[in-house]
This record gives structure tokens, C-alpha cells and sequence, in this order.
């Protein structure tokens, strides 16, 4: 009897495991899909590490060298997502993870009806973000499916954003204090703001059409007390690799602050640039003439795409209070009005107030129009938006928005004496415009 058994539990063994099988090949692509079917042999790599993965099972092994200076587990394009499009209705025909995808010999191996389509891997859905700390890996290829034919495309993953990061130099740090910010634009609604807390870390940009430069503005206070800002346009040379002037998927730029011009009464913030093309590794530094001071007042004729098109009520504005203050007099809400919409709109807090970010939630800086959901829920606590306020602040459709901070600022006269910042800097696309809201504690007699 029990052999009876064993042998009936061997046969629904074998059973299960040939309709797994089946079903797994049938996800994989691997079942010849059809009389018009062929085949799709996808060989996927990363531009900064050498090994394919349609190879991991043929010896080869990585020796080490990465271009661009960038995480491992970005670069391991195993846990990239493959989708593979009918190039002529645009129908999604297959997703999924390279490593669900891969058979048993390491090798993504698809069925396909005859037809054009187009193979697109990326490391995460990142076309749509307009600043990142996480950089964003894409490859392309269009490719066409015959019948009965095995055809064996190579996919390459590059840096389909810029890279951005600001380096204060010593020169700087010794002439400054270190209540900087830097808020640097890509002209098309990406920008980003700098402080002590982040300097030093890279950001990915959304790589803009047809434009050739950065801006940047600056903001700090010399070590003596006189308060400087700069805005300077940073141009790629038109005779940048590849031969175009115009910012590039891959492009890494390196922005130092120095000191500029010192004398016994005069001093000023300068930069210097290194541009690296990710894609060989070789940088270049920037001339001088194409880093352009612009000033904060530039004037800006009707025909200026220049022109600034944001404005503020209650904004810059400082407010004096008394330490232990549960009010604090004449506070105002400020407002944003910009008829092309609120693109980004970047809180950078420093001083005194820094103390008390951790136990609301807070970090020194951040984008109110793209949060992550526990930051969202901290700022919503606070009053400084709700559900419906942000998802039209997430959109970009907001053109005249109220900034209620009347729950956040009655915080600082509680924490301690001193002075606390507010920069508020505000994108529309067009132009960027900003301002700081101070509160300047005083001591309890």
C-alpha cells in the first residue's frame, strides 16, 4: 500500500514540476509564440562595468572598472526593468526584471511575433524626475523580429541624466560662513539647492532639450558679516565632446566655490567648473569666458526669456521675537504667483532650527512639489500643505499658491536663541526667483 502511495506521490512530483517548467518558459518567451514567431537573444550591459549578463555563465569576470564613480548596485543591470514595445501600436508586449528573465544558461531569450520593436532597460522609472539623488541608467535599441529567425541584440546602459555636485573649496570655507546656498537650475524647472548639509553629494538633473547652460546662484555671508549673491550661467564649450554645445545625457559637472577678488574691503564669490563626459571619463575644465556673472538684478528686456516671471507676497521678510514666545508678532503667510505654474518649489532651513528638524521630520532641505510620502505626511502634520495642495504642487499647476507657515515658524522661539532661516526658492520653468524668511530669537531677560 504505502508503495502505491509513493509511487502516486512521485508521478504528481514529476507532474508539477514539468507544468512549472512549462509555465516558466511560457513567462520567459521561450515557447516559439506563433507560425510568424522568432526569437529575441538579448545581450544587456552597463556602459561603466564590462561584464554582459548573457555571459555570466562563460568564465568572464569583471575586472574592476568603473567609469563615472558610481554605486555597484546601480550598475547591476540583473535588477534593471526590461520592457519590450510594438514599435508600430506602441503595445507593451513584455516586463519584467532582467533577472526573472534570464533561463537557466544566464541568457534573456524571448519569443516574438515578426514585427519592429523597441527594447528599453532601466535601473528605475526615472525619465520623469526632474532632480534625483539617484542616478538614472537607460538603454535603447530598435530592433526588427523575422520569422523562424534567432536575432541577438546588445543593449547599452548609459547615464541618461546630468550629474551635478557643488565642492566649497578651503579658500571658500575660510572666507565664508558656512550659512551658503547654492540653488543651481537646468532651465527647464530641475533645480536644486545646496547647503552645508549636502555639499559634496551628487544629483541627477533632468537633462533639458536644446540648452547649453546652468544657473547658478549663490548666496553666503562673509566671515566679517556683509552678505553676497551671486548668479553666475555656466555654458558647455561648443567644441564639447560629440561636437554639441548643448547639455548631454552623461554630462557631470563639478561646481567649486572660491573666493573671488579679495582686498582689504572688497570680497566676492567666484566658481570654477570641471565637466567630465561619464562615457570615456575624461575631464575638461571650463573656460573662464563661459562662466558667466550675471548678477542677482540683471535687467531683463520684454523679449528676455530671461525675464522673471515669479513674484511674492510677504517675502523676503525678517521677524524679531523673545526666546519662550508661543507668537510671534506680524507673522504673515507667504504667496506665490507665477502664471506658468509652481514647478519646484525648494525649502532650505538653517540656523538655530536645525536642532528641531529631526523630532518633526524634517531635513534641512527639500522639494515640497516632489516628496517622498513619509516627508509628505511630516509636512502635512505641520499645516504647510494638505493632500490636495500637493497634488497640484506635484503637477505643476499651481499658479497662485498660498505658503501657510504659521504651525512651523511658532516652533523656533521654542528651541533657542538665535537666528533661523527660511529660504524659500521657487521654479516655474522659465525663471527662478526666491527669498529668505528670518526669525531672529533674543534672549529671555
Amino acid at each position: 500500500m504505502k508503495k502505491i502511495n509513493y509511487a502516486i506521490a512521485l508521478c504528481l512530483l514529476l507532474a508539477t514540476s514539468f507544468s512549472s517548467c512549462e509555465m516558466k518558459d511560457e513567462i520567459l518567451g521561450k515557447h516559439d509564440g506563433g507560425a510568424n514567431a522568432g526569437q529575441l537573444e538579448l545581450e544587456l550591459s552597463s556602459l561603466y562595468e564590462t561584464p554582459l549578463i548573457s555571459r555570466a555563465d562563460d568564465g568572464m569576470t569583471d575586472n574592476g572598472e568603473i567609469n563615472g564613480n558610481f554605486d555597484r548596485a546601480e550598475l547591476d543591470v540583473n535588477n534593471y526593468t526590461l520592457i519590450v514595445t510594438d514599435a508600430d501600436t506602441q503595445e507593451e508586449v513584455k516586463r519584467g526584471l532582467i533577472s526573472d528573465l534570464k533561463n537557466s544558461k544566464g541568457k534573456v531569450v524571448l519569443a516574438l511575433e515578426a514585427g519592429t520593436y523597441e527594447v528599453t532597460a532601466y535601473n528605475y522609472d526615472g525619465a520623469d524626475v526632474t532632480v534625483s539623488e539617484r542616478p538614472y541608467f537607460e538603454g535603447k535599441q530598435t530592433l526588427t523580429i523575422q520569422t523562424g529567425i534567432s536575432t541577438t541584440t546588445l543593449v547599452v546602459c548609459k547615464l541618461a541624466c546630468i550629474e551635478v555636485s557643488v565642492n566649497p573649496t578651503t579658500s571658500f570655507t575660510n572666507a565664508f560662513e558656512n550659512d551658503y546656498s547654492v540653488t543651481v537650475s537646468n532651465g527647464e524647472g530641475a533645480n536644486q539647492t545646496f547647503t552645508k548639509e549636502n555639499a559634496g553629494k551628487k544629483y541627477y538633473f533632468k537633462t533639458p532639450v536644446q540648452q547649453n547652460k546652468l544657473t547658478v546662484s549663490i548666496k553666503a555671508t562673509s566671515k566679517e558679516g556683509n552678505f553676497i549673491t551671486n548668479t553666475y550661467r555656466v555654458q558647455k564649450p561648443e567644441d564639447a565632446e560629440g561636437g554639441s554645445a548643448n547639455l548631454t545625457n552623461g554630462d557631470s559637472f563639478l561646481i567649486n566655490l572660491t573666493e573671488d577678488g579679495a582686498t582689504g574691503s572688497y570680497l566676492s564669490i567666484g566658481i570654477t567648473v570641471d565637466l567630465t563626459f561619464t562615457e570615456d571619463g575624461e575631464t575638461i575644465e571650463i573656460p573662464v569666458e563661459n562662466i558667466i556673472f550675471s548678477g542677482q538684478d540683471e535687467p531683463a528686456g520684454p523679449d528676455d526669456p530671461a525675464e522673471q516671471t515669479i513674484s511674492f507676497t510677504g517675502l523676503p521678510v525678517t521677524y524679531n521675537c523673545t526666546y519662550g514666545d508661543e507668537t510671534i508678532d506680524g507673522l504673515q503667510n507667504v504667496t506665490i504667483r507665477t502664471e506658468h505654474g509652481i514647478k519646484n518649489l525648494q525649502v532650505t532651513i538653517s540656523g538655530a532650527i536645525e536642532a528641531l528638524l529631526g523630532t518633526v521630520g524634517l531635513p534641512a532641505s527639500f522639494d515640497i512639489c516632489h516628496l517622498e510620502d513619509d516627508l509628505k505626511g511630516a509636512l502635512i502634520n505641520l499645516g504647510l500643505i494638505n493632500e490636495e495642495s500637493y497634488a497640484q504642487l506635484n503637477a505643476g499647476s499651481y499658479t497662485d499658491f498660498t505658503f501657510d507657515l504659521s504651525q512651523l515658524l511658532v516652533l523656533v522661539p521654542r528651541v533657542a536663541p538665535g537666528t533661523s532661516t527660511f529660504n524659500l526658492t521657487v521654479s516655474d520653468g522659465v525663471s527662478t526667483n526666491g527669498g529668505d524668511i528670518t526669525v531672529v530669537v533674543q534672549p529671555k531677560e
